[in-house]
């Protein structure tokens, strides 16, 4: 039975210590786990603690082997829409999961009991019939006809949409103990009022993400359908993830962090719905139905430069050679070193587009079919195009190391005298630092770091950062440190510090002990937080587009956030008694203790995204810039006045509209650069 097997599985690293309260977490600032997601791979402890041992499970094993009800969608004919019923280990009783579509007064019930015929509360059910008695009642004893006591029978019903999932070769089962094994399956996909969304194949299931696998009982996957389909509105797409939210008690984490970019107005940001999954017959709990990152016009809407390549080679590009330049395997990770595939014919244009991804040194090597690793040691994974040839790496990989160049110069130019800026789009960039030091996010600049370059034909020809990416232990969900070669370190438990600008980049001696590696230790963002141009910036963008959204989100009569849970509540409570993701400490797996109820536990969040909103609405209220400082150092002087006169000419870099449209009228023109003039004469004549 999927999951059954599984369900008491205990992983070795959910111990009591991790299990802070949140009022004994101020004590426990400068703790560090000895648990890290620079390791990919973990071992999982078969043993369970004494308590555990000593539960009498009475129920869990009785005469009756099976039971299934069916017809949970009855506007439609289908086979797979069916759940069978499921053992709470902690309630020590069993539980029937129906989805939003169910009509508890018609449903049909199968079961296998070696003792003749179920009762229910004293009715007789008959197998292979259908049944209006599950309408009667929230709880029944269920006994045989020999009278023999068979516990307690819960139902709960959602009032979310739902997936359902028949696997053809592959079990889900195999694929649960076996990361690395693909499952073709039969699918029907449903909204909370029973109309169809997806009534067909999936060609792949898959396991989803690292860390979100090894340490979840509860497992992630990725989808890919045989083609292009629009599911619950968010646009046609082959690909589509299911997060669990298994480590995220409150299930919101990357949700909050969605509608957060989306408030802020950051670029490609996914959708998702929350759906309740079933699978080979097994209530599998609360899933998040998201977007892919990938370029695709309802995604990353950029050019699809490996499509270009493809429409003019012969193979498929991934059946090309791969070939590694600076280091001896395309597993290593070198400094200046880059892999790519031998792809014979290049289109005419290769300056995008491009999705890259900011990763770990120890994932580089098996995670990044294509990319580099700069001269600093930033290892860059090339998400698209996948199968990247020679040239358009060498071509990102010159571009990124540019920008590197001048981010880390004492003037912020490089040696061809070009500034960051001409590079990057440096508003969509403090948008992303903003998304993840806000979040207090353990990966930020180490994994999940998005970005992307159009074409020059199309865009603008910069880098610009999104979408945002993998929160599930972020906002307090995971206690850890981060130290840069500055010697400033951030603390994820802590509400009241800065901790993404205080990242290294991971590769480094201070994220490899002892490794002697030359890698720089300061990250990008971290370099960048040391000018004036990028730290005013963030103060303007975060009151503007972060802090009204932040407000809303946690304050109020009915926090924003309250009502999202309110939402997610009664599929909250089912997938609580499959997993139990809350109820108190005992259940935490990582970062701050467990509400007893679903709603305690998000607003654990709420009050720990409350408090690093008013911290850092108090760091910043002083550091926003002033009108006609269009340079951003703080200054307004003679030349904020030669920057302006430039960019009316065109031939100044980026005139920031807030600081330069002096006379506010929505326009920069002369007028701005003579009222501008007289501002800085009456500086000067103070003076």
């Amino acid at each position: 039975m999927y999951f059954k097997t599984i369900a008491r599985s205990i992983i070795s690293f959910i111990t009591s210590a991790v299990c802070l309260s949140t009022g004994a977490m101020s004590a426990f600032a400068a703790w560090e786990l000895s648990f890290s997601r620079d390791i990919d791979v973990i071992g999982i402890n078969e043993s369970i603690t004494a308590a555990d041992e000593e539960k009498e499970l009475k129920y869990e094993e009785t005469p009756i082997h099976s039971l299934i009800v069916s017809d949970l969608s009855p506007q439609i004919e289908s086979d797979i829409d069916h759940a069978e019923w499921s053992f709470s280990e902690w309630e020590n009783c069993h539980y029937i999961f129906l989805p939003a579509t169910a009509d508890s007064k018609k449903l049909h019930i199968d079961y296998v009991c070696d003792e003749g015929e179920v009762f229910l509360n004293g009715e007789k059910v008959m197998s292979g019939e259908d049944t209006d008695i599950l309408s009667k009642s929230d709880e029944f004893k269920v006994t045989t006809a020999k009278s023999t006591d068979c516990g307690i029978l819960k139902i709960l019903q959602s009032d979310r949409g739902s997936i359902f999932m028949q696997s053809e070769d592959t079990s889900f089962d195999d694929l649960y103990n076996n990361r690395w094994l693909t499952v073709s399956a039969q699918a029907l996909m449903l909204d909370a009022e029973g109309n169809t969304v997806y009534d067909g194949n999936v060609e792949k299931v898959t396991s989803h993400g690292n860390s979100s696998w090894d340490y979840s009982k509860k497992k992630p996957y990725n989808i890919k359908l045989p083609k292009k389909a629009d599911l619950f509105g968010m646009g046609k797409a082959k690909k589509w993830v299911l997060l669990s939210n298994y480590l995220d008690h409150s299930m919101l984490r990357n949700k909050i962090t969605e509608e957060m970019c989306r408030a802020a107005g950051m670029e490609y940001t996914m959708d998702s719905v929350f759906i309740d999954l079933y699978a080979d017959g097994a209530y599998c709990g609360t899933y998040q139905l998201c977007e892919k990152v990938q370029i695709q016009k309802n995604r990353v809407n950029i050019t699809d430069l490996e499509e270009e390549t493809e429409k003019l080679n012969e193979n498929d590009l991934k059946n090309y050679i791969r070939k590694v330049a600076g280091a001896d395997t395309a597993l290593d990770y070198m400094e200046n070193s880059y892999k790519y595939f031998d792809i014979p014919n290049d289109p005419e244009d290769i300056t995008g587009g491009y999705l890259l991804q900011l990763i770990q040194w120890n994932r580089y090597g098996v995670k990044a079919d294509s990319g580099f690793v700069t001269s600093r040691g930033q290892a860059v994974s090339i998400e698209g195009p996948e199968y990247a040839s020679k040239a358009q790496v060498e071509y990102i990989r010159g571009f990124v190391q540019d920008i590197e160049d001048a981010i880390y110069s004492d003037t912020g130019y490089n040696s061809k005298g070009k500034h960051y800026t001409d590079y990057i789009d440096l508003d969509s960039l403090v948008r992303a630092y903003l998304v993840q030091e806000i979040s207090v996010n353990i990966d930020a600049t180490f994994n999940s770091f998005y970005f992307w370059k159009d074409s020059d034909l199309k865009g603008d020809g910069k880098l610009h950062f999104s979408p945002a990416w993998d929160f599930d232990l972020s906002y307090n969900n995971f206690n850890t440190s981060r130290t840069n070669s500055d010697g400033n370190t951030g603390w994820s438990s802590s509400f009241s510090n800065l901790f993404a600008a205080y990242f290294p980049i991971h590769g480094s001696s201070l994220t490899t002990p002892d490794s002697g590696r030359p890698a720089e230790g300061l990250s990008w963002i971290g370099r960048l937080f040391k000018n004036n141009d990028f730290h005013y910036r963030v103060a303007d963008i975060y009151f503007k587009d972060f802090e009204p959204f932040l407000k809303k989100l946690t304050g109020g009569d009915s926090p924003y956030l309250t009502e999202m849970a309110n939402e997610l509540s009664k599929s909250a409570e089912m997938n609580n008694m499959l997993w139990h993701t809350y109820g108190g400490a005992k259940y935490c797996v990582f970062g701050s203790s467990s509400g007893e109820t679903y709603l305690e536990s998000v607003d654990i969040v709420r009050k720990f995204i409350e408090k690093r909103t008013n911290w850092l609405s108090s760091l910043w209220k002083n550091d926003r810039s002033k009108m006609g400082d269009i340079n951003y150092d703080s200054e307004i002087n003679v030349a904020d006045l030669l920057m302006l006169q430039k960019w009316l000419h065109g031939s100044g870099k980026t005139v920031y509209l807030e600081n330069a449209d002096e006379n506010g009228d929505g326009v920069i023109d002369v007028f701005d650069l003579c009222r501008l003039r007289t501002e800085i004469l009456e500086i000067q004549k103070d003076k």
